[in-house]
């Protein structure tokens, strides 16, 4: 059996080595002596990108491996096979001349090796940037808004206005954007802001000014869009933030008519964690599965009744339909104010003030 000289090492074996493929180690292919080659791919690869942990993977045949785990089993003490050895040897010379550290839990680079056709690729870990978003300009759309037949709309969406310079910044390929609910196209994000993180794939830098980044979305959005408490986030964090449902506060600017207007401010203070069902809403039933959800309206407060202008503070559970609660969406959610009060109502604006 002819064996390279890394694997004759590695087994400590002595004897001759023949073999009728001259020159082919039949245990690793010779695929250990090639350890200082792709150190140097390795070396060329990563260049450009910023990171200080990074692991080998590689990819065997398995008949292989499993012929040298038999040799292995045939000698005496211990040592590695050849997968083992590969990896342990490429990594400790990257350690050692480049100044990197492996990490077997969650390396920032993983460079992985295909035995089958000596070729490799370069696994790059997502980066995580968390913050609160405001949106100051209705007719923002929260992601890319996209009308049958007319295709994507001009206007930029809250996702692209701070995606995109959270990609650019970092350097990465492409991004997903995931925000704590969403608010109409026609609302604003006030307050605190609403909570949303970006996730970078492939990104060459793992560091940013986090102030700069920030005016950049403002300048980009024309002051539409902000983000503030911005920083980079661990996945325990980001699983956390998509398992949150939280209250929110509305402000809600209402006209209404007709004979039982008077006595609104009194009549509206018994609608306290008042459970409502709602169908989902007509607006949406093109795009979403019709289906009654329960939900809870906390409280309602009269900010100004002035005439027939109304603005309400409505704190409401996660997933409440606001619009509908108000107008009753022709009977899809009962109770609703329309009904309850008796009244025309016309809905001036709708704005987000506490993500909670």
């Amino acid at each position: 059996m002819y064996l390279c000289n890394k694997c004759r090492e590695r087994l400590s074996y002595k004897e001759d080595s023949t073999s009728e493929q001259e020159g082919v180690c039949e245990l690793c292919g010779n695929l250990v002596e090639h350890i200082d080659d792709y150190f140097e791919m390795f070396k060329e690869e990563t260049k450009g990108y910023q990171f200080s942990t990074f692991l080998i993977g590689l990819r065997v045949s398995k008949d292989k491996l499993q012929r040298d785990i038999e040799s292995i089993s045939k000698m005496p003490g211990k040592t590695r096979n050849y997968k083992e050895e590969f990896q342990f040897q490429l990594g400790k010379k990257i350690e050692a001349e480049l100044h990197y550290t492996v990490d077997f839990e969650r390396p920032e680079l993983t460079f992985i090796i295909n035995q089958d056709n000596m070729d490799y690729s370069l696994w790059v870990r997502p980066v995580f940037v968390k913050g609160r978003y405001l949106k100051k300009r209705r007719g923002i759309p929260q992601s890319p808004w996209i009308k049958p037949g007319k295709g994507k709309e001009s206007e930029k969406s809250v996702s692209e206005y701070v995606g995109q310079p959270v990609c650019n910044a970092l350097e990465g390929r492409n991004y997903d954007f995931f925000a704590s609910g969403r608010e109409d196209v026609d609302a604003l994000m006030l307050g605190n802001g609403r909570p949303f993180y970006v996730e970078v794939k492939a990104p060459r830098r793992r560091s940013t000014d986090f102030q700069s980044l920030s005016k950049r979305v403002m300048a980009d959005s024309k002051e539409g869009v902000e983000v503030i408490h911005l920083s980079f986030a661990e996945p325990s964090e980001i699983e956390e933030l998509k398992g949150l449902r939280s209250d929110k506060t509305y402000e809600v600017g209402l006209t209404v008519e007709g004979e039982h207007t008077a006595n609104i401010e009194d009549r509206l203070k018994g609608y306290s964690n008042l459970k409502i069902g709602q169908k989902t809403p007509s607006r949406v039933l093109n795009i979403r599965k019709d289906k009654l959800r329960e939900r809870t309206i906390r409280s309602i407060e009269v900010k100004r009744f002035d005439g027939n202008r109304l603005v309400l503070l409505i704190k409401a559970e996660a997933g409440t339909y606001i619009k509908e609660f108000i107008t009753g969406d022709h009977g899809r959610t009962v109770p609703n104010l329309k009904d309850e009060l008796d009244i025309n109502v016309k809905i001036d604006y709708l704005n987000v003030l506490e993500v909670k």
